[in-house]
């Protein structure tokens, strides 16, 4: 038996269940619509059981595992309660969780996907894909306008979050922080003190490069980008051009490194190529991969039913 974590509305997830079901192979999936209504964990006997719907399984049951976003979900509270008792409620099921997740590790069951490492830090990914030899734009965290006289303002900069990008709701309006460039000309003598912001230098490229890591093995795409927009993410598709992309072995091998040292098993790394060099930028552990498995024509989703 297989047991799929991922939320509602998963593309990748939805096209891996197509591919198992083509397969043969029994599976559940996990998410905010299908979820665990019923638990018995016995420790006296070792038996632990969930319930999913009116289907009773043993944990025992899974063999395999791919956690693709999400996590376990459990029936919601019915009828008014106060919010602390909320929030108990909510710690109790959580520990719950992580001992299910406790029990896959310490029974070797096969677990594909950042079950274990959600989230990563993204100036801990730059410092540590520096030292393993990948290049990174100049980069910087600064609090003070005034300490732009520490930087070269004759060269270009964008600035973007130093956290994941959190979508905020102002009178119905949506703001989203993309990735911006920005002039060190205009504010670098301003005294003003801002929030800790990062600051990096715009590198001139070729083409972007978006790359899915999964158990050591790398599959990439270059997207080239005729709108001459900063944030690949805010162009509209018909602007953009795809093709596959082998990446040099010396590459692969530096970003296989550095997922085995942040404890991914998966993810989505972007780089950029310019005349002479790539540039690492970052690492999401929940990257979507669908662009990469349908602009390079990999079939990715086949390549993760076959292991599960």
């Amino acid at each position: 038996m297989i047991l799929l974590i991922s939320v509602d509305n998963d593309t990748m997830t939805d096209e891996i269940c197509t591919w198992l079901s083509y397969q043969n192979k029994e599976f559940v999936r996990l998410s905010e619509n299908q979820h665990i209504n019923k638990v018995f964990f016995d420790f006296k006997n070792n038996t632990f059981k969930i319930s999913i719907g009116a289907i009773e399984y043993k944990l025992e049951d899974f063999k395999s595992v791919f956690y693709r976003n999400g996590g376990i979900y459990y029936n919601a509270i019915t009828g008014e309660i106060d919010s602390n008792l909320v929030d108990f409620y909510n710690s109790e099921l959580k520990s719950i969780s992580e001992f299910i997740y406790y029990y896959f590790k310490v029974n070797e069951v096969r677990v594909f996907g950042n079950l274990f490492t959600k989230e990563v830090n993204k100036l801990e990914v730059l410092l540590l894909a520096k030292s393993l030899g990948l290049k990174i734009p100049d980069t910087y965290i600064l609090s003070e306008l005034n300490d732009l006289e520490q930087i070269d303002i004759s060269q270009t900069y964008i600035t973007k979050a130093v956290s994941e990008m959190k979508p905020i709701v102002v009178e119905n309006d949506l703001y989203l922080n993309y990735t911006h460039e920005i002039d060190l000309n205009n504010i670098h003598d301003k005294k003003e003190s801002i929030i800790p912001s990062l600051i990096q230098r715009k590198i001139d490229c070729l083409y972007e490069i978006r790359a899915f890591f999964f158990e050591k093995q790398i599959w990439a795409i270059a997207t080239f980008d005729f709108s001459g927009n900063v944030d690949i993410r805010n162009i509209k598709e018909k602007e953009k051009k795809y093709l596959p992309l082998v990446l040099p072995l010396e590459q692969k091998r530096k970003i296989l490194k550095l997922a085995k040292k942040l404890n991914l098993k998966c993810g989505t790394v972007d780089l950029l190529k310019s005349d002479k060099d790539y540039y690492f930028l970052e690492v999401n552990p929940l990257g979507q991969f669908h662009q990469v498995s349908y602009y390079g024509n990999y079939q990715i989703e086949k390549r993760i039913a076959d292991l599960l």
